[in-house]
């Protein structure tokens, strides 16, 4: 009688997957810190009731993730996708932020899928450039003015936009003063601005210059859409969307900046 062959442990069907963190150890590596890796890695995996932590091999810290079988092969597309530089969304979003921890842990990682001749990711860390790429463009920032401060020359506003506080914005005397009947209003700053961008792709306000403005009805986008409503026209049901694009951009513009 034949002896049913053993399947060989070190093979695998998609179903396994080891992430490399060239820093730390498992004695070393901080919990919290651990955690944020992990967290990140569930993201791009996706399928997260299907994705299971195994356990951390000794040396360098390898992350070990175990997936339920009906899960592996979403999972495997996910991972060939960021691999491809195909990804969008969540995954890839994921990705950039796994790098950004190897980055500031100074490591690199690499993300193996233990079948043979498995799926493997790079991730460069530490290896990023930490260039920033910076344009200067007339632009307009919308917000309630906060502040108005400053005896010189130039006078520092400073906006409340959405949930993020925006300074780096100055105007003359004659401007800061018309501002300053606006104060706790919304209004809409028109000049000369620079904005840089990160190796993450997150653009960042630095200096603007205020030249004019003018100031917005304090009012939410839903009621100004129900107020539109009443015009005589055709209204589909994405228009909030469609208004929402028009107004901050596509994918929205986190700097209340246009």
């Amino acid at each position: 009688m034949a002896t049913p062959r053993k399947r060989n442990a070190g093979r695998s069907d998609g179903t396994e997957y080891h992430f490399k963190i060239d820093a730390y150890s498992p004695a070393t590596m901080p919990m919290g810190r651990l955690a944020q890796y992990m967290a990140e890695l569930a993201v791009l995996f996706g399928e997260r009731d299907s994705v299971h932590f195994r356990s951390l091999t000794k040396g360098s810290t390898v992350l070990n993730a175990r997936i339920d079988r009906e899960a592996a092969p979403k999972v495997r597309d996910r991972v060939v996708a960021v691999r491809a530089g195909d990804a969008s969304g969540d995954p890839l979003r994921a990705f950039h932020a796994l790098n950004k921890l190897l980055r500031a842990d100074n490591a690199t990682g690499v993300l193996r899928d233990a079948a043979p001749r498995g799926v493997v990711v790079r991730f460069p860390g530490r290896e990023l450039s930490e260039e920033k790429f910076t344009i200067k463009q007339q632009g307009s920032i919308d917000g309630i003015v906060t502040g108005i401060r400053g005896k010189d020359k130039s006078i520092h506003i400073t906006l409340q936009s959405e949930s993020q506080q925006i300074s780096g914005c100055e105007a003359t005397r004659a401007v800061a003063k018309q501002l300053g009947a606006k104060l706790f209003e919304p209004v809409r700053l028109f000049g000369r601005g620079r904005w840089s961008r990160d190796a993450d792709g997150t653009w960042t306000l630095e200096h603007f210059r205020v030249e004019s403005f003018e100031a917005l009805q304090d009012a939410s986008l839903t009621d100004a859409l129900a107020i539109l409503r009443h015009i005589p026209t055709e209204w589909g049901d994405d228009a909030y969307k469609e208004l929402t694009e028009m107004r901050k951009g596509p994918g929205g513009n986190k700097n209340g900046g246009h």
